[in-house]
């Protein structure tokens, strides 16, 4: 582990009081505009569940598309609320209750905190974290964090190393076949067309659709003021996406050091956040600890910025 890494942990419930669900989503309701592609959809319904209950972990699937991960607490009400949401958002129960895995716990975990603490903190590919709700519309140097978490039967630790995050956005329009990375994931892609529109043949049929789109499935806030143009972005397969200028990179995001006496002010906003946003871990509060001691919740700031929810917001309502 580099040096430069602060190590915290937190003693995870233990595994004999949670349960395990699958839950599939059904995809021949009527999406929301927001989650135009059946994936979309899935992600949408994970995030309803994350921000419907504050007890439960959740995240989606990687290798199936309809399929969400679920950890609850089995000696609460939580397993009545989650068939409560499997109605309302028409997902189906996938096999018997299981016991959790710490494999499956910190996915869950992870998945759960970073949507939870945008648009405070921004995930940035699959370990970076940026500390800023405007980040997309930022010059310059931004604080963040590069992160690990490690979950075994007792424990989950989260390593944290401060950094400072310049993005590398595309100022000049990029031509039909240069090689750009894109948001959130960071991953390289092949740019179409450009367009100083919405495209029309894409899948959001307004800016509206398209902020949206990235707050529900993201957590990322787009600026109010339309963008200026638009990428058709071509991946390995499936069809060309629309994505704003915003959220379209050139290259990989420069990463360096931040001094010593910022380290300390960056880790201290990000365990307030967490502190925040998990009041309530599956039944039982969340002590944050380091080498030095028990960073208390009593202690933690509290500002409007932290404290800002993060709710899907819906255009269209789910059929049932």
């Amino acid at each position: 582990m580099d040096k430069r890494y602060y190590n915290f942990q937190f003693k995870n419930p233990d595994f004999d009081t949670l349960g395990y669900i699958i839950g599939t989503a059904n995809f021949d309701d009527k999406h929301d505009r927001s989650a135009p592609s059946d994936y979309h959809w899935k992600i949408l319904k994970c995030r309803m569940i994350i921000f419907s209950s504050s007890s439960i972990l959740a995240c989606p699937d990687n290798r199936d598309l309809k399929r969400v991960h679920i950890i609850f607490n089995k000696k609460a009400d939580d397993y009545d609320k989650i068939n409560s949401m499997f109605c309302k958002y028409s997902l189906t129960h996938d096999g018997d209750v299981k016991a959790s895995t710490a494999e499956l716990f910190q996915m869950c975990f992870q998945y759960t905190m970073s949507a939870r603490m945008a648009p405070i903190w921004n995930t940035l590919g699959s370990n970076y974290l940026i500390n800023n709700r405007d980040f997309l519309t930022t010059k310059g140097h931004q604080e963040g964090l590069k992160y690990q978490i490690k979950s075994n039967d007792q424990t989950t630790c989260i390593s944290l190393k401060p950094i400072k995050i310049i993005l590398h956005q595309v100022d000049v329009e990029a031509k039909p076949g240069e090689y750009v990375r894109v948001l959130p994931s960071l991953n390289k892609a092949t740019v179409e067309d450009c367009c100083s529109s919405l495209p029309k043949s894409g899948s959001f049929k307004s800016y509206k659709d398209l902020r949206r789109h990235w707050k529900n499935i993201h957590g990322y806030r787009l600026p109010e003021q339309e963008s200026s143009f638009y990428y058709l972005i071509q991946f390995w397969r499936g069809d060309p996406l629309t994505y704003p200028k915003h959220c379209v990179m050139r290259n990989f995001p420069t990463v360096t050091p931040v001094p010593r006496s910022t380290e300390k002010i960056i880790l201290s906003r990000f365990i307030s956040c967490l502190n925040i946003k998990f009041l309530n871990l599956l039944g039982h509060p969340l002590s944050i600890e380091q080498n030095d001691g028990v960073i208390s919740n009593r202690n933690r700031v509290v500002d409007d910025n932290v404290v800002e929810t993060q709710n899907v917001s819906l255009c269209t309502p789910t059929q049932t």
